[in-house]
């Protein structure tokens, strides 16, 4: 058949230079744009009936707690039994995101080359296996081995959601469930965290297996467990055997209208990994990633010693850990439900919460530790975790407003890195040497959070900037609303980036 249909042979008249997308498509052979124009004609056969009873029955959550296994066995006795001295409980959070970065490219090529939901399931299984080993670990070297393997089977977590999401999910539906995912996180740290503290209980009225090692196996076989599950139960929407082959078609035809693709595995394309370093949004995630991510490995690594600090005991420190685990939950939430309603709230609010989130580092550093203002320095460093709304608001724009397959895995796996590389600064800049205030580490976390507004309000920018470019022209190229729709969703179909796309337009 020919390379376009009746739609698109207009559109050939106004191919003025080599850069037109039009000849992009025209380039392209004919088995890929057959399968690509029925992937288009399919999304127009059947009913907003049809699409929302399968969006319903996609609608699946991953849950994982895994991550304050650590943070949890320091409070009953991890470092004394392992005999960490110095800086190296810090080192250890330093190890797992080394591993994390490094594990980025390798597991992204790994979800591009092979099923993406078996890639994750396996991981989280093997995960699980690992943090049930950190409980049967005597010595530093042991740690920090395990540790290292941690990293890299969880390295997989976030780019393989992304690329999973984007392939079941409308863009305007992806940052509601990336958003449910992280909510269902802290969710569930809530729940595991009061069953820490009854193991923790137990241990120490009873005798027995320490707690910290208690926590770690239990969090770990729990892993192990959810793992299994989405061995058995998760899949694109061509492999998932729990949809029927028409579901199957709604699936993938529903979500043409992105212009992203779907999930299915393309040749790594060299082209779109140089394209990346000449997108300036490629730049803006990196350095967001970064400033974010300070007070994740700070803050989220020595919360317990900061709350001991304030005079409660190791047992009591996990209770009162539970409303900043609350505030996180609220705060992911409720924005996140606020910015599926009105898309373009998005920047706007990541900006405030950096913003209150700096200040409330800035005050539980600059306070003095003194009994009279526990309580008020406990509430402040409550909302200290509210950056992790801004985070979680801003990842799910690595898939919603990056189109081509290799493109959005290298974003997403070299994005991640930089967010090891702000988790390793954020675990040095607390130093056990500035307890009990850890004035220095809370005013770096303060300090990475302004900087970060400043990125937000860049990005934001150049998003409607972009945008209002393209729509120009689009005025001045003659296309009529029908043919620009349809370029655009062929060229998502057959695998453009969003640059080479000119009629994608960035969500912002």
């Amino acid at each position: 058949m020919s390379p376009l249909p009746d739609l698109e042979k207009p559109v050939t008249s106004h191919i003025e230079d080599k850069n037109d997308i039009g000849i992009r498509l025209a380039k392209l052979d004919d088995a890929e744009l057959d399968t690509a124009e029925r992937h288009i004609r399919d999304a127009d056969t059947y009913t907003d009936e049809q699409y929302a009873r399968v969006r319903r029955k996609m609608d699946f959550i991953q849950l994982f707690a895994d991550k304050q296994s650590l943070a949890n066995g320091v409070l009953f006795g991890l470092r004394e039994d392992t005999k960490l001295v110095g800086n190296e409980y810090a080192n250890l959070t330093t190890f797992f995101f080394m591993a994390y970065a490094i594990g980025q490219l390798p597991m992204g090529w790994l979800c591009q080359r092979f099923p993406i939901a078996k890639v994750i399931a396996t991981c989280v299984i093997l995960w699980g296996i690992t943090v049930m080993c950190m409980g049967a670990a005597h010595n530093y070297a042991q740690l920090a081995a395990l540790r290292v393997l941690l990293g890299l089977f969880e390295s997989v977590l976030t780019p393989g959601f992304a690329l999973l999401t984007a392939s079941w999910y409308l863009r305007s539906e992806q940052t509601i469930r990336q958003v449910c995912y992280y909510t269902m996180s802290t969710f569930i740290t809530v729940i595991s965290n009061v069953i820490i503290y009854y193991l923790a209980l137990h241990v120490q009225t009873h005798g027995g297996i320490a707690a910290w090692r208690v926590i770690n196996l239990f969090l770990g076989g729990l892993t192990v467990f959810i793992g299994i599950l989405n061995l058995l139960v998760w899949g694109t929407p061509e492999n998932a055997w729990w949809l029927t082959k028409e579901e199957k078609n709604i699936a993938r035809s529903r979500i043409v209208s992105n212009a992203t693709g779907g999930g299915e595995s393309h040749p790594w394309k060299w082209d779109q990994i140089r394209e990346c370093f000449k997108d300036p949004q490629y730049y803006f995630f990196m350095l967001f990633n970064i400033l974010i991510t300070i007070p994740n490995g700070g803050v989220t690594t020595f919360a317990p010693l900061v709350f001991v600090s304030f005079g409660f005991s190791p047992l009591n420190t996990v209770l009162y850990a539970l409303p900043q685990q609350a505030i996180g939950f609220f705060f992911l939430l409720v924005p996140g439900n606020i910015v599926n309603i009105f898309p373009r709230a998005r920047f706007p609010f990541v900006i405030l919460i950096t913003a209150f989130c700096c200040a409330c580092l800035l005050s539980v550093g600059l306070m003095k530790g003194t009994a009279d203002n526990k309580w008020t320095r406990w509430a402040l460093f409550s909302f200290c975790s509210t950056y992790s709304c801004a985070m979680y608001l801003t990842w799910p724009l690595m898939s919603i407003n990056v189109a081509g397959r290799t493109k959005k895995t290298w974003i997403s796996g070299t994005a991640l890195m930089t967010f090891c590389i702000g988790n390793i600064i954020g675990s040095q800049i607390f130093r056990p040497s500035d307890a009990p205030r850890y004035l220095k580490g809370l005013t770096g976390c303060a300090i990475a959070m302004a900087v970060c507004m400043v990125v937000v309000g860049a990005w934001w920018s150049y998003y409607e900037y972009t945008n209002r470019k393209r729509d120009r022209d689009f005025v001045t190229s003659g296309l009529t609303k029908e043919e620009q729709d349809y370029q655009r969703k062929l060229a998502g179909e057959t695998d453009l980036t969003d640059i080479q796309n000119v009629h994608f337009r960035y969500t912002n």
